[in-house]
């Protein structure tokens, strides 16, 4: 190739950004400006919820003789060298970034359905699923939860407490994203039904929709959040049960 080819293709190369640049840049903003307010407060609440959520999960708080929240099973963990190795930072790492990646991507994904169609966004990955973004918030909290831990659990383990915050937070963000889907269904009433029948919620639709509508905030709530909260409830005595029988050690304050 001559360096006039060259220069041409680098030339054509940057137009096409700087198009591409001017035709999506107001939608970019109008859906990053709320985001980028919203980061901020993301990380904030993370942290205040980091600071209640073990209030939440602790069946042993109405027992009489009950220690010091700080020093309860929550604050245990599980000594291994591996969970404050080299490696498991850089697998938290990896999580993050693999996360942020796809949430970058449906973000994507959600600018182009908007600025090439009037209605419900259902490209890309939208296409599978409602909610991508908010699955790719859910995967990248498990890392920042983790790191929590961190300052206070030096001996290198992985303390239940984390744990039980992350799957707090999951519970919240299913919570979140069925409201999500309660206003898209008012806003487009007949394009929704469709569009719901074919797609997932955080997954692309595995089960028949004949089937899933039974647990579907939309056509049964007073069945979806009974259910949800039994799952939690079964969710916290399975890693009290794990607590009781694996060699966990409370790490005092």
């Amino acid at each position: 190739m001559t360096s006039k080819k060259l220069l041409i293709n680098i030339f054509e190369k940057v137009i096409k950004i700087y198009s591409f640049f001017v035709l999506y840049s107001s939608i970019i903003w109008i859906v990053l400006s709320p985001m980028l307010f919203l980061i901020g407060g993301f990380f904030a609440f993370l942290n205040h919820f980091y600071g209640i959520s073990w209030f939440l999960a602790d069946p042993t708080i109405f027992n009489p003789h009950h220690i010091n929240l700080m020093t309860c099973w929550l604050n245990s963990s599980l000594i291994n060298s591996f969970f404050y190795s080299n490696i498991w930072i850089i697998l938290m790492f990896i999580i993050f970034g693999i996360s942020l990646f796809f949430f970058i991507i449906s973000l994507g994904n959600l600018v182009i359905g908007i600025r090439n169609r009037a209605g419900l966004v259902q490209e890309g990955i939208y296409k599978y699923i409602r909610h991508p973004q908010n699955l790719a918030i859910i995967i990248m909290a498990f890392p920042l939860f983790l790191v929590n831990g961190f300052p206070i659990n030096l001996v290198g383990g992985f303390r239940l407490g984390d744990l039980v915050t992350w799957i707090q937070f999951i519970f919240l963000m299913i919570i979140y994203s069925d409201f999500g889907d309660m206003k898209l269904r008012k806003k487009y009433p007949q394009e929704f039904q469709s569009y719901y029948e074919k797609t997932g919620f955080f997954f692309p639709r595995i089960l028949p929709y004949r089937f899933s509508c039974y647990f579907s905030a939309i056509y049964n709530k007073k069945f979806r959040y009974p259910l949800l909260i039994l799952v939690y409830i079964l969710c916290i005595l399975i890693l009290y049960q794990l607590f009781l029988v694996l060699p966990f050690t409370w790490i005092t304050m």
